[in-house]
Formats: C-alpha cells, structure tokens, sequence
C-alpha cells in the first residue's frame, strides 16, 4: 500500500479512516450500473451497456477526496482496487491547492495500491448539458470531438429507480434538508418539524453540528416522511404560500384525492416544496433532455453518452455544495469512461476566477497516465460565448440555462437573464427564450452575489454593436443597489 500524505503540518485526526470498497458492476436492462461503497454509502454510475469503463477506484477516489479531506480522514482503497500512479502523485497538489483555499480541508494521507490506468478506446468528449458554456466548448472543439456526455444527478437528482415507499435513496440533499427542518423558514417546514420525533430532531441537529453523515439519520428521517406521505393530506394552501407547483401537483390537487390518489399528492407536494432536497420519482424532465441533446449530437456526427449517478446525493450528505465538488464529480465520470481527452466546460474567464471545485488548477491534477483532463473556455467571457453561440443556428436553437427546467427558458431566473441580456445586446431575435422582461423589472432585478454581479458588469461590452441605452440604464439601477447593500454590510461588519 502506497500512499500520499501531507508534510506533517496539517495531520488527520486518526480516527476510522474513509475506504472505498465492495467495487462492483452489474447489468441493468440496456445499462451498466458500476458502484462501490465509499464511507458506508453505495456510490453508483450508470452508463450504457456498451460503453467500456474503468474498473480501478480511480473514479471513486476523485470523488471521496473532498469528503476525507472535510472530514480529516485518511482514504483507503479496499485491496485489489488499484489508483493510478499520476493520479495518486497529484493528489497532493490538488490537496494542496485546496487546503490553501479552506483550511477546513486538511491534508490527508491516501492510500492504495497502484496500477497504471490504461487506455480504453479513443475519441475526445466533454461534458454536455446545452447551457453556455457547454456549447461554448462544442463549438471552439467540434472538429475534434467524438462524444458528448449528459448527465441526470448532478444539477437535480430523480430516483427514477426507486419504487414503493419514501426511502434514503430520495433523499437527495440531507444537508439542506436537515436545515430547512431543523430551522424552518415557513409554514411547511414548521408543520414536518412539528411531525418528526424528538429522537430525528435530536439526529438532524447532531449531524448539522457535527457534518458526520449518518445511515441510521437518513433510513430514520426516510421513515416517518414516509409516514407523513401515507397520513392526512399535507395541502393547506397557507402552508404552500409561495410554492411553485407542478402542473401535475395542481390537477391532481383539483381532483381532491383519497386514498392511493392522497399518498401521490402528498409526495408531489413535497417534491415541489423541496425540490433541491427531495428526489424525484418521475423522470420524463430528464429523458426529453437526453433526446433534445442526442438529436443535437448526432445531428452534428457526434455520440451522446447519458451517465446517470447519485453524487449529488452523495456529496451533500457532508454539506459540500455543488460549486465545491463540481470539479471532482466531473472528473470521477471522466475517469469511468476513460477517453484520451476530456473536456471540462469553464463556468468563469480568467480574469473572473475564484476558488471552485472546477478551475484551471485543479481539473487537469485529475488526470492519468491515459485520461487528460482539460479546463476548456476560461479565455472567453460569458458574453464572448453566448456570442460565438448566436453565429450557429442550431447550437441557438438547443441553448437551454434555466435553473427550473432542462428544457425550457422560463426568462424570469437568474441564468435565462443573465443569457437573455447579452442576446438582446447583440440583437438576436431568434433564441428559445420568451421576451425579455419589461425594464422596470429588470431595474428591480435582486443580484445575489459578486459573480452574478460580474456577468451583469459583461453586458457593458465594449465590442455589443446594438447599444440599447434605456437597457444600460436599467442595469445600471440595478447593479447601483447592489453596490450599495454590499456597501451597507461591509460597514456593518466593521462596526461590530
């Protein structure tokens, strides 16, 4: 056993280290589902039958990195599972990296036995979802590219597998949802926090405190909102106040159910008041997006490869946010299907770059002896993509960014405007969004953070031949109260 660690300057706690193990994969109609246990959660991929994939802990290591290193474990790999000498080098430096981003990632030894990763095809893919900056990468590494991989549990998770009761499998985000039920914002999160037992409050509070997951928590917690979903009717339309509900939700809640017809309304309710957190069961959403984008693939001469996972679910058991593990999911799944070259969409430019789990540092440290990862697109700025974007007619029409829905632009979010500007800018007309909203909303508009606040700042290109003064004014009002209410809390801070 060989392994990395740290210079003694940031030591773990020696405890019960982090192991991968129990690696196995198994048929599942028309596709192969490979998992392993990682910290007593069953971590899967699922890919078509016919793709080859890896069988070394390459994948599952990317993956448990983050939580070890959170945790301040070591990572073990099971024997007979294999790490790849570059890799296992390079873990180093991405914990490195890390550690000087959050000090609350501790530099950890990982230990494995090593084997070259060998080749298992050829071609190029990158990650494919039809947003920006996907798009963006197809069309600057079109000519080179060979396959495109979409992926269903990363941006939501559907427990398309799941079947009869609620279990731990839909659970989709226990961090988030043991916030929301241990500190309830409104009147449904108080009514599921006045259902729990003492005991599951007790567990939810413990695990909040001390960022250890637990199975006992998450089979216990699945139980009784099982038994909430089997008991009286959850709707009340005070506790629903401000709920977006699906069109489904709403005809079966006309229909005012009983029996078999109340369980389904209860579960939908739920899933529509949490759907970050609660999983669902039905994934039509997602298969019209697998075929919007495969008929985008093949009409280009490309492969689209579907990779179904719960890494969503997996990561935010230790309260690690999307923006902190996208990096390493990506790259577990580059590592799974083994391409020579893998391309990583870059979310910022250069000159916008900030600590994330996907960055130009970090992504191709996950490479191996035959998987080269590459951040691709940081030269260009949102605007230059969504640019070179409305020069394609079908890359265009294909370009979906709503946080809602994968397969329409609602216009109202905080993606479709950030998009919708910049093709207003340029004087597109022709791109899937409804009309952009009337300027005395845009004026209103709510800029959540710094980064957002950089995408608006783009809109006063330079290079944008269509000046829209009335639209500069507007987001000029609008970046202007951010500046103030940034302005506002800075001085607050200083003064307690």
């Amino acid at each position: 056993m060989i392994g990395f660690g740290g210079n003694g300057t940031h030591p773990c706690r020696g405890g019960a280290p982090i192991k991968i193990g129990d690696w196995k994969i198994r048929e599942l109609g028309d596709a192969a589902e490979i998992s392993a246990v990682v910290d007593g959660f069953r971590l899967w991929y699922q890919v078509p039958r016919s793709q080859a994939v890896s069988r070394s802990a390459d994948p599952f290591v990317a993956a448990a990195l983050l939580p070890a290193m959170l945790q301040g474990e070591r990572l073990e790999a099971a024997p007979g599972l294999t790490v790849s000498p570059l890799l296992l080098e390079n873990l180093g430096a991405l914990q490195e990296i890390h550690h000087c981003w959050n000090p609350l990632f501790k530099v950890i030894p990982v230990e494995a036995a090593m084997s070259p990763a060998g080749p298992l095809g050829g071609g190029a893919m990158t990650f494919f979802s039809g947003g920006v900056d996907s798009t963006y990468t197809f069309l600057k590494r079109q000519e080179e590219l060979t396959h495109l991989v979409f992926i269903q549990g990363f941006d939501f998770f559907w427990n398309a597998n799941g079947s009869g009761a609620f279990s731990a499998d839909d659970i989709a985000d226990l961090s988030l949802l043991a916030f929301r039920l241990t500190r309830p914002g409104n009147a449904l999160s108080g009514y599921l926090r006045e259902s729990l037992s003492k005991e599951t409050l007790r567990a939810l509070s413990d695990y909040r405190s001390s960022g250890t997951p637990s199975a006992r928590l998450e089979v216990g917690l699945a139980r009784e909102i099982e038994a909430i979903i089997a008991g009286p009717p959850v709707w009340e339309a005070r506790r629903f106040a401000g709920i977006r509900l699906r069109p489904e939700t709403k005809d079966l809640l006309k229909e005012n159910p009983r029996g078999e017809g109340l369980y389904r309304l209860n579960r939908l309710l739920l899933e529509d008041a949490y759907p970050l957190e609660i999983a669902r069961r039905d994934d039509s959403i997602y298969r019209a997006a697998l075929e919007r984008n495969a008929r985008f693939a093949q009409s280009h001469g490309k492969a689209l490869i579907p990779v179904s996972t719960n890494h969503y679910a997996f990561g935010y058991r230790y309260n690690l946010s999307r923006n902190l593990t996208h990096g390493s999911a990506l790259a577990s799944i580059a590592l799974l299907l083994g391409f020579p070259r893998a391309y990583v969409p870059a979310a910022y430019s250069y000159g916008q770059l900030v600590p994330l789990g996907s960055h130009p540092l970090t992504d191709p440290l996950w490479s191996t002896e035959s998987v080269r990862i590459i951040h691709e697109g940081a030269e260009a700025r949102r605007f230059d993509k969504v640019a070179k974007i409305a020069g394609n007619g079908s890359a265009l029409a294909n370009l979906r960014v709503c946080f809602d829905d994968m397969n329409r632009n609602c216009g109202k979010c905080a993606k479709c405007l950030r998009t919708m500007i910049p093709l207003k800018l340029l004087g597109v007309s022709a791109a899937p969004f409804p009309p952009l909203p009337p300027l005395r909303e845009i004026r209103k508009m709510r800029i959540e953070n710094d980064i957002e606040m950089v995408f608006f700042k783009e809109n006063f290109d330079p290079g944008s031949e269509t000046a829209d003064r009335a639209l500069f004014r507007a987001l000029k009002a609008c970046m202007g109260r951010y500046e103030r209410l940034r302005l506002l809390r800075d001085f607050d801070k200083i003064i307690h």
